[in-house]
Formats: C-alpha cells, structure tokens, sequence
C-alpha cells in the first residue's frame, strides 16, 4: 500500500537523444495527500534544473497488490527539440503520462516504466506534433 507523504524521484528517458540531453534524468518531488482503499491522489512537481516540466501537476492512481499504476497531468506542455536541447512551454496541458511499477520490499520505493501516447496538439495556427516517448523511473518515500 502506498503512503502518505512526501516522495522524491527521478525519472529516464528510453530514448538515446532525450537521454543524451538529460544525463542522469530529471528530479521530482510527489506528495501523496490523499488516500482511499486503493486509490491514491496527490501532487508532483519536477526539478527544472534537470529538465523537468513547469507547474505543479496532479497525480491519481491505484496499488494492486505489489503495483502500482498512476498518471501525471501537467498544467503546462514542454517540447524538447531533439538536436539542439531547445526547451519550449506552451500554456496547454502536457499529454498524460502513465506511470507503472513495483514496490520494493519494504514498501518505502517504487521503481517501473513510464510512457505518453504521440498525439496532436493546436496551439494558435501552429499544429505540434507530439511523439511517443517512455522511459524508467523511481522514486522513494521520504521521511
């Protein structure tokens, strides 16, 4: 079962160019602040000095015995221009981001997968095209 509190994380980009432009990955802090059987509510907020995402998003999921699944809602959409490293925000709303993985054996981390759907999106006249993207993560219950 998942706990209340606050949990720091990092998460990896699968993908060789976003990897190369990120290193070790990006930083996030998620606060777990409500719990009820087994789905769970909070919020997350990435460390924009390792390339994280503006604003503070939302997260809602559920525990299946050892798993755990959420999604990560974003108020703000960043694109990443795979050849120079040029980041771009747009007041619109990041795609989901699904979230899996498996808790450790004492319960205090979590480590998985996670991945957004390629997808359109009209800002203004400009039509951005988002690609599929996945990667890894973890994250560790602080206390």
């Amino acid at each position: 079962m998942i706990k209340k509190g606050t949990w720091k994380g990092l998460y990896k980009y699968n993908n060789k160019i976003h990897h190369e432009l990120r290193r070790e990955g990006t930083k996030f802090e998620i606060s777990i602040i409500e719990i009820n059987n087994d789905h769970f509510a909070g919020t997350v907020q990435d460390d924009l000095a390792t390339g994280g995402t503006e604003g503070i998003g939302e997260i809602t999921g559920h525990v299946t015995g050892n798993e755990v699944y959420f999604v990560k809602q974003m108020p703000i959409m960043t694109t990443l221009n795979p050849i120079n490293g040029a980041r771009k925000t747009f007041n619109k709303k990041h795609p989901n981001i699904y979230y899996t993985g498996t808790f450790s054996d004492d319960g205090k981390s979590i480590s998985g997968q996670w991945r957004f759907k390629a997808g359109f999106t009209l800002v203004g006249l400009l039509l951005i095209i988002g690609l599929a993207n996945k990667g890894t993560w973890t994250m560790t219950l602080t206390e």
